[in-house]
């Protein structure tokens, strides 16, 4: 997250649950240092030093600009599940919401989502009113999809029920699995399909050994073995584990009465 602020002040402090952030890291980025902060009575206290040091000019009222990146970890994220794991719903309360912009960072193999359009997000108030925002920019970051967005001074007091920025904000998004991972889901199905024909053909004694079927069945165990090593997100989670362990027995039978 990345905030522009004006200050004349060298502290600045926001309300912060005890215990809802770690692996903080807060840069200057108009100063090109790392900034000390301290979390103390449930608020983020970040001490930006001389700020002559920092790059640029006083306005006429002599604030000065400061750009801070925060980066942070949300200790249990509040998450709405989709159904058979086909997704979730993110969702990120804020105070004092401030002009920022947002970098969301997906698991590998989610991209977002939205009724009408993808790459959103959703900010709403207190009573339930919602405007959408779309992400100005997608980057493809380790194989991950990563979403900029920018929230501006117009998107927030259009929200705002009176002119008091201390309001309780709503962010929230929607993420689908990519269309090519529920490719796998549907390949599993088939050869799980298969497999209890063969399982049947094994136990009535009538089963031929099949090289092609033995190297599907061993491919695809290897794939989803390692995606799940690699912590991709794909659907159908608990269909594609009872799939590959009934593939996995049947493979062993038919090596054993072979």
């Amino acid at each position: 997250m990345v905030l522009d602020l004006l200050t004349d002040d060298p502290l600045i402090k926001f309300p912060m649950e005890p215990g809802s952030l770690e692996d903080m890291e807060i840069f200057g980025v108009n100063r090109d240092w790392f900034i000390p902060f301290l979390e103390e009575n449930g608020q983020l206290i970040i001490n930006l030093g001389n700020l002559d040091q920092w790059i640029g000019v006083p306005d006429e009222r002599g604030l000065k600009h400061v750009k801070l990146e925060i980066k942070f970890i949300l200790v249990d994220p509040e998450f709405e599940l989709k159904r058979f794991n086909r997704g979730y719903k993110g969702i990120i309360d804020l105070t004092e919401a401030e002009e920022m912009e947002l970098h969301i960072t997906l698991p590998l193999g989610m991209k977002m989502t939205h009724i009408n359009e993808g790459n959103q997000i959703m900010i709403s108030n207190v009573v339930g009113k919602r405007i959408s925002i779309s992400a100005s920019s997608v980057l493809d970051k380790d194989h991950r999809r990563r979403y900029d967005f920018l929230v501006n001074s117009h998107h927030l007091k259009s929200i705002f029920t009176t002119e008091n920025s201390n309001e309780l904000v709503k962010l929230d998004y929607d993420t689908d699995n990519e269309r090519e991972y529920y490719v796998i889901t549907v390949i599993g199905l088939g050869l799980f399909v298969f497999a209890i024909f063969r399982m049947f053909q094994t136990l009535n004694g009538h089963i031929e050994f099949d090289i092609r079927y033995l190297a599907a069945a061993v491919a695809f165990i290897s794939l989803y073995i390692t995606m799940l090593r690699e912590k991709y997100e794909l659907p159908f989670r608990k269909v594609l584990v009872y799939t590959t362990v009934f593939i996995g027995i049947e493979l062993i039978m038919e090596l054993i009465m072979e």
